[in-house]
């Protein structure tokens, strides 16, 4: 990126001093004189607020003239739990973090981005004394992790309370910068980078996670079911699956419209598929309202054999279980013996079959204990 990243620290009513002060000052001291970061407050209104321990802030900007942010910062603080019932505000959040590049959570302000509908097959993190507080409103699909300074989820990245902002802040710089800028910035404003050995762990090791996908997802997406496509198209003779229609504009509305979720191993994005609720003509008269609907599932042929579509599968069924259906559905190519004799082997029932135009599907459920 040539032009210096736009950082936004949001500000409000009760808001906590150190959690936008420390983040600020990292990014500002971190950016080369102005050339890599332009820091900036933002309010719902141009209007001074009081942060908790009483310091009155006019926000430079308000959420109507703020400069798209590249980097989002959202603080914590006793506000934080009147402002995640402030729709104007989460949902300003929802709509910057959808163009952004991260979002960076602070202490409580993980309850804003939990509003904000964010957190969906995340990590997450917050203060150690609102973990009960998030439990109550973070999605099932999210996994609360304690005892840690900052964990990364790509997009999302959160932090624990007050000061673990400013090693969460340093640890971003590092991510876009170096390590080398992150300790030189660490010791301008005289402060001990709390590197997180949970997060650093996740790095060093073949981390596996499935999360929502993102838009920045798509041409990841696009290369995995392009390489299936061609597969069928080769091994089986027959197109099941259009190379040209996963466009663009396809994949925009499917990962905008529906419940798309992608894997990752090591940070390479592996997989993907979508959980549907609603009606599909394959289905026809076997459909019920009590099951959710693995659909688009593809695992990249480079990792073939090596048990992640079962992974995908019990995380599914731990999603569809959350959201209160009781069996899992999903179809498969009715001429590819093998994958369904592997369905049948997880102990999928085959309810039926859809013949559609030159392919036809074999249609399984399985009830989730």
């Amino acid at each position: 990126m040539e032009r210096a990243r736009n950082v936004a620290v949001l500000i409000y009513e009760k808001v906590d001093l150190l959690d936008i002060a420390g983040p600020f000052d990292v990014f500002g001291v971190s950016s080369n004189w102005g050339k890599d970061f332009k820091v900036y407050t933002v309010g719902e209104e141009q209007k001074p607020v009081t942060t908790v321990s009483g310091l009155t802030i006019l926000p430079k900007y308000s959420l109507d003239n703020c400069p798209l942010p590249d980097i989002l910062i959202v603080p914590g603080g006793l506000g934080s739990r009147t402002e995640m019932n402030n729709a104007m505000i989460t949902s300003w959040i929802s709509h910057t973090a959808a163009s952004a590049e991260i979002v960076l959570s602070v202490c409580t302000g993980a309850l804003l981005l939990a509003k904000a509908n964010l957190l969906d097959g995340l990590r997450v993190t917050t203060n150690r004394n609102a973990f009960e507080l998030l439990r109550e409103i973070a999605p099932p699909s999210a996994t609360i992790v304690e005892d840690v300074r900052y964990i990364d989820n790509g997009k999302i990245v959160m932090s624990a309370g007050v000061t673990a902002g400013f090693d969460a802040a340093l640890y971003v710089v590092a991510r876009l910068f170096g390590e080398e800028r992150a300790l030189a910035t660490a010791s301008k404003i005289e402060y001990h980078w709390r590197k997180d050995e949970f997060t650093a762990a996740l790095q060093q090791k073949d981390l596996f996670m499935i999360r929502k996908a993102q838009i920045e997802d798509l041409d990841a997406i696009q290369k995995l079911f392009v390489e299936a496509a061609q597969w069928i198209q080769l091994s089986k003779g027959f197109t099941q699956w259009r190379e040209d229609s996963f466009n663009n504009a396809y994949l925009t509305t499917f990962i905008n419209d529906q419940e798309v979720f992608v894997a990752c191993q090591n940070g390479e994005l592996i997989g993907c598929f979508s959980i549907q609720w609603h009606f599909e003509e394959i289905w026809g008269d076997l459909f019920h309202d009590d099951a959710g609907y693995v659909h688009r599932l593809v695992v990249s042929r480079k990792y073939k054999g090596e048990g992640f579509g079962s992974r995908f599968l019990a995380w599914s069924a731990d999603y569809i279980k959350n959201k209160g259906k009781g069996w899992l559905r999903l179809d498969c190519m009715a001429d590819n013996p093998t994958l369904n004799d592997y369905y049948r082997s997880l102990d999928f029932i085959h309810r039926g079959r859809y013949d559609g135009r030159g392919w036809s599907a074999n249609l399984y459920e399985r009830e989730i204990e």
